[in-house]
């Protein structure tokens, strides 16, 4: 089964050299067509998410996002387990 990964590199704002939780909120796009929403916060190092969406009409994916603090997120189409939908944790 295809999804959409959301690949969140780093996700946290920075006050006086300490790193806190942030907020972002991604757009995830196929071609000029805006198919995903997805909001988020806290922190996070790599940290991947799987999304399914109805709208995906195969063009080229691409994410763009606000945050309160640093992020960088890549997003691509990856065929996924469909017993677990990509967390691999379920198959204990």
């Amino acid at each position: 089964m295809e999804r959409i990964k959301l690949s969140i590199h780093h996700l946290h704002k920075l006050v006086d050299g300490e790193k806190y939780d942030a907020q972002a909120t991604a757009r995830i796009y196929a071609g000029d067509k805006l198919i995903l929403v997805e909001t988020m916060q806290g922190q996070a190092a790599w940290y991947d998410r799987y999304l399914q969406s109805t709208e995906d009409n195969g063009q080229p994916l691409r994410v763009e996002w606000e945050c309160n603090g640093l992020a960088k997120m890549t997003v691509s189409r990856v065929e996924v387990c469909p017993c677990c939908g990509g967390d691999e944790s379920l198959h204990v």
